[in-house]
């Protein structure tokens, strides 16, 4: 039976299994509909397996435990004030990538199945798996995410080999083995982007960018719960296997906690989120442990008449779509 909190007064529950993999980075390029109160878009999941996970299997917790790897290490981020309705922005740690939206929505049309080829997503499944006990044996891995209050629409692998320039990572020393199947290459690629040091910080945002706009190259099986997303690629049975960056489509719900629609002290219509250390999982689904720190960027798309903030080290620049909507 899934678990009944209140999440005014209980502790929320993490469910997302980082001993297994981490998030190291986010891309997030989300519409804003004040008619319909509800942020919709896509965000890509750069992913990086536990540092301990041996692929023979883990023998018990101490094991699996990953340790987080910081990469591109930057100061405290200051805020960013976007006088524009768009804003793209690189911070240091996701757990506060907090925004706002001062100054044509469609009808939910998710069923409520449980398990799901990416038709629709379903709005409750009961009984969220123990990450632990899924992720070995004979049983497809699991990656757990912590996730609520969001209509998950599909979820895909990327196909980051296809990124144009992405060829300088395969043929590096490191990854010199091109007989290895194409899923593995591009986990490869992954993992050495994610580890760039700290001097090619603008190259590795350069990249995440341009392998966040890779196409699809397959759908994922994906099963929601009322505090999590669990997602599979049948047959693949470990971490070290699963693919290291995904994509996944949502949509936010007008009662979702992690985003707050109000008017400001004019009574023009508003939004924010809060983006505190557990709570970003009605905004996108994410890796809420304190263990998961990671970077984060992100484009707002919203009408002109309204002005998009956002915390983080980089500013945005303005690109109108078309008339009254800026990108």
């Amino acid at each position: 039976m899934e678990m009944q909190l209140d999440p005014t007064k209980d502790d929320l529950p993490l469910m997302a299994n980082t001993n297994h993999m981490i998030v190291k980075h986010y891309v997030l390029d989300l519409d804003v509909d004040f008619k319909s109160q509800v942020i919709e878009g896509n965000i890509v999941l750069f992913l990086e397996t536990g540092n301990r996970y041996r692929k023979a299997g883990c023998t018990g917790k101490e094991g699996c435990q990953s340790h987080l790897n910081e990469t591109c290490k930057t100061g405290a981020s200051e805020p960013c004030h976007v006088s524009v309705s768009n804003a793209s922005v690189f911070s240091s740690e996701v757990e506060y990538s907090d925004f706002a939206i001062c100054g044509k929505g469609e009808k939910d049309t998710s069923d409520k199945n449980g398990n799901h080829s990416n038709e629709e997503q379903a709005s409750g499944i009961a009984s969220s798996k123990n990450c632990d006990t899924e992720s070995h044996g004979n049983k497809d891995f699991l990656l757990v995410l912590d996730c609520c209050d969001l209509s998950v629409l599909k979820v895909e692998e990327v196909d980051i080999a296809a990124v144009s320039g992405i060829e300088k990572f395969i043929m590096s020393a490191e990854l010199t083995d091109v007989s290895k199947e194409l899923e593995n290459l591009r986990n490869q690629i992954v993992h050495k982007l994610v580890t760039l040091p700290s001097d090619r910080c603008q190259e590795q945002l350069y990249y995440y960018t341009c392998c966040s706009q890779a196409p699809g190259c397959g759908e994922l099986e994906f099963t929601t719960g009322s505090w999590s997303l669990e997602i599979r690629k049948r047959g693949v049975q470990t971490p070290t296997d699963f693919p290291h960056a995904i994509r996944i489509w949502y949509k936010t719900k007008p009662e979702g906690r992690s985003v707050t629609w109000t008017t400001d002290q004019s009574g023009r219509p508003c939004v924010y989120t809060m983006g505190s250390p557990i709570n970003n999982r009605a905004l996108f689904p994410c890796q809420e442990p304190p263990i998961a720190l990671s970077t984060w960027q992100a484009s707002v798309r919203a009408s002109a008449a309204f002005v998009v903030l956002m915390s983080g080290e980089n500013s945005a620049e303005p690109v109108q779509l078309q008339e009254g909507r800026h990108s």
